[in-house]
This record gives C-alpha cells, sequence and structure tokens, in this order.
C-alpha cells in the first residue's frame, strides 16, 4: 500500500529488503550499490523482485541492461580498433609520401652533383 508520512511525501508499506547470494550486486545511476527487493504488499507487483533506490529497476530486467552494457563496451572497442588502423593508415600515407619527397631530393642532389661535375669538366678543358 502507498502512505503518505509526516514528511508529506509517498512511501511503499511491505517493501522489505532480503539479501540474495545468487543476485550480482548492482548500482544505482547515483553509483551507489542498490539492494535487491521484493514487492510484498497486494498489488499487480506483488512477489516481483526489484534494486531498491530512488529509481528501482526489475529484477529480470537485469540481464538486458548488462546485455545491452556490453554490447555498448564492444561497440566502443571496435570504435577504439577502427580509429587505431586509421591512425596507422594516415602514418603509412605519410611515410610514404615522405619516402618519395625524400628520394626526390636525392635525385636532385645526384642532378647537382652531376652538373657540377660537368662543369668542372669543362672548364678544364
Amino acid at each position: 500500500m502507498a502512505s503518505q508520512n509526516s514528511g508529506g511525501s509517498l512511501y511503499l508499506s511491505g517493501v522489505r529488503s532480503r539479501s540474495r547470494s545468487s543476485v550480482p550486486p548492482m548500482k544505482c545511476y547515483h553509483d551507489d550499490i542498490a539492494t535487491i527487493r521484493t514487492v510484498r504488499m497486494n498489488c499487480p507487483t506483488q512477489g516481483k523482485r526489484f534494486y531498491g533506490c530512488s529509481h528501482y529497476l526489475w529484477a529480470d530486467e537485469v540481464n538486458n541492461i548488462m546485455e545491452l552494457q556490453m554490447l555498448a563496451i564492444e561497440k566502443d572497442t571496435k570504435i577504439s580498433e577502427l580509429e587505431c588502423e586509421r591512425d596507422v593508415a594516415e602514418l603509412a600515407i605519410e611515410n610514404t609520401q615522405k619516402g618519395h619527397a625524400m628520394e626526390s631530393v636525392k635525385a636532385n642532389k645526384k642532378l647537382c652533383i652531376m652538373l657540377f661535375m660537368s662543369w668542372i669538366r669543362w672548364l678544364e678543358a
């Protein structure tokens, strides 16, 4: 039953906390440990277990949330891997471009040396 306390706020009567070792510990959105509870009052959700906090979560929905959290982690990991691959590919392209530029500089130096040597030979002749 919903009751009203002296402060004017509503609370559920007949809801008790019970510790169960088979249930994984959960944290609420406020990063506090939420305890598992069972609805004891006479209502459509009587006997249903939930994680008690200012935001409750039905115990049978936890697996769905954990699966979604794992999917999100897997997607974040895949995104990070793809970003690393992209960075490596960009570095490879950059290094290739620098290598071509260095080869061009070497070719220009060789050309200058050859021209200088031919000029010296022309002066000696």
